[in-house]
């Protein structure tokens, strides 16, 4: 089984710099989204914790939620999914994954629910 791809701390600062000047508020916190995403199994369940733990920890000063929809879209068609929403549901999965009581598995689901797999790609080896 391919090895699901994960983003660096690198990227993630890249696209946040596509908003904003890149200033991290917390270099700690960055290093431990790409360690958490890192761990986790699925690549569903890998795009739902990049996008609610850079929100949550919100490790840049600006962008933090552009950066983590984005870091999210990145990680998915990396890995050979796309996400097809518009950009009303954009908005809202990203104000939805802030809410204290919504969970990993549920924005793991929206994902699975909302993507295909790009022409090609094997989506049993993930």
């Amino acid at each position: 089984m391919p090895k699901i791809e994960t983003l660096s701390k690198d990227v993630i600062l890249n696209i946040n710099k596509q908003f904003t000047k890149g200033d991290l508020r917390s270099d700690a916190d960055l290093e431990f989204i790409v360690y958490k995403v890192g761990s986790i199994r699925g690549i569903n369940k890998k795009a739902a914790t990049l996008l609610m733990e850079i929100i949550k920890r919100h490790p840049f000063i600006d962008g933090n939620k552009r950066t983590a929809f984005d870091s999210m879209m990145t990680l998915l068609k990396l890995n050979g999914k796309e996400l097809e929403v518009g950009d009303t549901s954009k908005l809202n999965v990203t104000f939805w994954a802030i809410r204290p009581n919504t969970t990993v598995e549920e924005v793991a689901l929206w994902i699975a629910n909302h993507t295909r797999w790009r022409h090609g790609t094997d989506k049993n080896s993930r």
